[in-house]
């Protein structure tokens, strides 16, 4: 079966923009993320960074749900209050461990 000229381009260009397409412009937001205590070192890995649930603690450390249980966040991985610019908590965790946490703002 032979193709048109017009059909094999059509063809390739739209092969080109689904290979050069952005990534997905949720995961996007954390693509920029470094941890707080050492800049040099990303927060995500594409796998670990997802909007939570958090709050404040009566000792003004935050906690962040991981799905499974609520973490208490070090200060030294607290990233600056809505920084995905969503309104929402943001944490960037594996295994317990936290990268990078963006709270929301307090709610009263």
């Amino acid at each position: 079966m032979r193709l048109s000229i017009p059909v094999l381009f059509i063809g390739i260009g739209v092969a080109a923009i689904v290979a050069f397409a952005p990534k997905a412009r949720t995961h996007d937001i954390y693509g920029e993320w470094r941890v707080p205590n050492n800049p040099a070192v990303s927060c995500c890995n594409n796998s670990d960074c997802r909007p939570t649930r958090s709050y404040m603690g009566d000792d003004g450390l935050w906690r962040a749900w991981n799905g499974q249980e609520w973490l208490t966040v070090p200060p030294e991985r607290l990233l600056p209050t809505d920084l995905a610019g969503d309104g929402r908590s943001h944490l960037c965790e594996k295994g317990r461990w936290i990268y990078c946490f963006s709270p929301s703002e307090p709610k009263s």
